[in-house]
């Protein structure tokens, strides 16, 4: 209830449906992103790993980081490690962090007022029109 003593709940049965369609459709959304980054992720993280391992990283596929971590796990490549990690790092730095940059970098030029470093001292022709001089 609020202040006036009414409830809060949603009277219309319309809008009620529009609003969990809504939340759907973003869950929906979000998942997908998700879900994208992950795989480019995980590409990114192949194509990294192959070619550290010198092989012709347009080979790699979607699953060729978790073919040798797998490898790597059960013993068969045992100086993989660090490979791996690195390959990890870029293809999750890659996929995600480019992508993040560029959204932010897109943000912060929407000509947003700056709130500092913007100060600089007048000059003569302004102090004139100002009537200072």
């Amino acid at each position: 209830m609020n202040a006036n003593g009414k409830s809060l709940t949603i009277v219309n049965g319309a809008s009620a449906a529009a609003f969990h369609v809504r939340s759907v459709l973003v869950a929906f959304a979000v998942l997908a992103i998700v879900t994208i980054g992950v795989l480019a992720s995980l590409w990114a993280a192949s194509f990294f790993l192959y070619a550290s391992l010198r092989m012709n990283p347009l080979h790699a596929g979607l699953w060729g980081w978790p073919d040798v971590l797998l490898a790597w796990r059960h013993g068969q490549m045992p100086n993989a490690g660090r490979r791996l990690a690195g390959a990890a790092l870029l293809g999750v730095l890659a996929a995600v962090g480019g992508p993040a940059t560029g959204l932010y970098t897109l943000w912060e030029s929407t000509g947003r007022r700056r709130l500092y470093g913007s100060a600089r001292f007048a000059s003569e022709a302004e102090i004139r029109a100002a009537g200072l001089l």
